[in-house]
């Protein structure tokens, strides 16, 4: 079995990564090829912009996270592909803590056996260009770069340039992009804008195809990638525990909308081969919580730039404050962290209320706050017992950050206190990578499964479940004839009207709203115990 494969480095970020190896995954996707994608490193953003243009999932590769082993099992696992594009992460020499190889993209490089492909950003710049690309060729011990594509310079003078760097570099020059308007990805402070901000994003990137098919020599990549050495010889599985039947699978929720999206795969997959089926919702535009589930994952993303709706949608901060407070497992990193506290300082200075759960504010603090990759140990509790791989990313900071876990950055060693561990929750700044310990996937679906089961949860909601109460669960008991009080029942469930829901009928007759979601509100509880009084005093009860 071979993996045809290149990485796409630069001598810095800017330099157009992102630009070449979405545009490359287009034109080979156009000729027919079945292309996979990986990102080196622990970048949330650029996976999103690489499944927006396949289709497909794209996987973070990173040597903090991961060793060798593990690395060579994660890119082999699942990859029938033609090629595969790894897109690299900062310079290509760039590792830990920036002034070390360690998980740079050199060294995955290394590590995968894999030719790399060096983007150069041109601009401005004459002659000086062989000179900065005869530095990198000579800092290449192993061989891997094989070709470069210059970007953003004009034709006429590629032709000059392309047989000094050739002549002089040694290297084979691949092509290049001029300068264009068609995809321009902006930066913001957590990375590249997401590439649903962008308008027509899939025909932007299909018109940077065209372009780079006509200047680039696109077939040559192809032959570079598919004369990789082989891998299979490498290739060494990870032992994960089966995961149980149908009767003991948990439902867990993951947030999952414009203000929370990053998440690993592999974290998602991790939790799905320990026994969990995976249910996303929207706390920006859900009234409610899935129904039946028994643990919820709130990942990284933006809620600061959408605080306003997440405060708006009451029913839902008040739903999953509700679900949590009641026992319900939960894991919330970084924006998910945020979206806990009372409030969100937007960077605006507006404050907007969240679920209220951490009682504190998280406010913007205008530059990267303990930015890099960390080591998380556990001080309190036996969540995942131990010490765990993690990445923080975030330009706000918590007024109440927990002292449950210390971070540590790798090569300095400077420490802090952080994340809160409850005996049913995990919440904290660190961007948790589970693989790098298992066992944090497998006791967090462990007590999502003690949840389901525990004594005295009602398992027959007779009437329907109230989510959006802010009460909710506020029933204990598996007697389905005293299940509901009065306020849960519906203003609609007498009055035959049709609410438009998923309500069954019992053998008997009764109708049971089981999965009903409807968003009930205070203003209706007045007129709904008038008519409760009025049936109780007819009926002399």
């Amino acid at each position: 079995m071979r993996f045809p494969r290149i990485v796409i480095a630069a001598p810095k970020s800017g330099s157009g990564k992102t630009l070449v190896s979405i545009a490359l995954m287009k034109a080979l996707s156009i000729r027919g090829k079945k292309v996979s994608a990986f990102k080196c490193g622990p970048d949330y953003i650029d996976p999103l912009f690489h499944k927006k243009i396949l289709d497909v999932p794209s996987k973070n590769l990173d040597l903090f996270f991961s060793d060798p082993v593990t690395i060579h099992h994660l890119f082999a696992d699942d990859n029938s592909s033609d090629i595969s594009i790894i897109e690299g992460v900062m310079g290509l020499f760039d590792g830990v803590a920036g002034f070390t190889d360690e998980a740079s993209t050199y060294h995955l490089a290394s590590v995968l056996e894999s030719p790399v492909i060096l983007v150069v950003n041109a601009k401005g710049a004459g002659r000086s260009i062989v000179a900065e690309i005869k530095g990198f060729v000579s800092m290449d011990e192993k061989k891997l770069i094989k070709g470069v594509i210059l970007n953003n310079l004009p034709g006429t003078l590629y032709d000059a340039l392309k047989p000094q760097i050739e002549g002089e570099c040694s290297i084979l020059v691949l092509g290049f992009l001029p300068t264009l308007g068609e995809l321009h990805v902006e930066s913001r402070y957590l990375g590249l804008t997401l590439p649903d901000e962008i308008a027509d994003i899939r025909l932007s990137v299909e018109k940077v195809a065209e372009k780079l098919c006509e200047t680039v020599d696109v077939e040559k990549i192809v032959d570079i990638a598919e004369n990789a050495p082989d891998l299979e010889a490498r290739i060494e599985g990870t032992q994960t525990k089966a995961a149980p039947d149908d009767a003991h699978r948990v439902r867990i929720a993951v947030a999952r909308d414009e203000a929370f999206c990053f998440y690993y795969d592999d974290n998602l997959k991790l939790l799905e081969q320990y026994g969990a089926e995976i249910v996303t919702f929207s706390p920006i535009a859900d009234n409610s919580l899935p129904p039946g589930i028994d643990g919820i994952v709130f990942g990284g993303g933006y809620p600061e730039l959408h605080a306003e709706k997440l405060e708006q949608n009451v029913s839902m901060r008040r739903a999953v404050k509700a679900a949590i407070e009641s026992g319900m497992p939960s894991v919330a990193e970084c924006g998910g962290f945020m979206y806990l506290h009372e409030r969100i300082q937007t960077a605006e200075g507006v404050f907007r209320n969240m679920v209220g759960l951490i009682n504190g504010d998280c406010t913007y603090k205008g530059k990267a706050v303990r930015f890099g990759y960390c080591t998380v140990t556990e001080n309190t509790g036996d969540f995942f017992g131990g010490s765990i791989k993690a990445h923080e990313f975030h330009y706000f900071d918590s007024t109440c950050n927990g002292e449950s876990c210390t971070a540590e950055k790798p090569v300095t060693g400077k420490s802090w206190l952080c994340c809160h561990i409850g005996e049913n929750h995990w919440w904290g700044f660190p961007h948790l990578y589970y693989p790098s310990n298992p066992l944090f996937a497998e006791r967090f679906v462990e007590m999502c499964r003690e949840y389901k089961n525990r004594p005295g949860k009602s398992k027959n909601y007779k009437f329907f479940q109230n989510r959006a109460c802010e009460m909710f669960p506020c029933h204990q008991t598996d007697d389905p004839d005293n299940f509901n009080c009065l306020f849960c029942f519906c203003p609609l469930y007498f009055s035959g009207e049709k609410c438009g829901g998923n309500f069954k009928f019992t053998e008997k007759g009764t109708k049971s709203c089981i999965n009903c979601t409807f968003p009930h509100k205070k203003e209706n509880y007045d007129a709904l115990m008038a008519k409760l009084r009025m049936f109780l005093k007819k009926n002399d009860k």
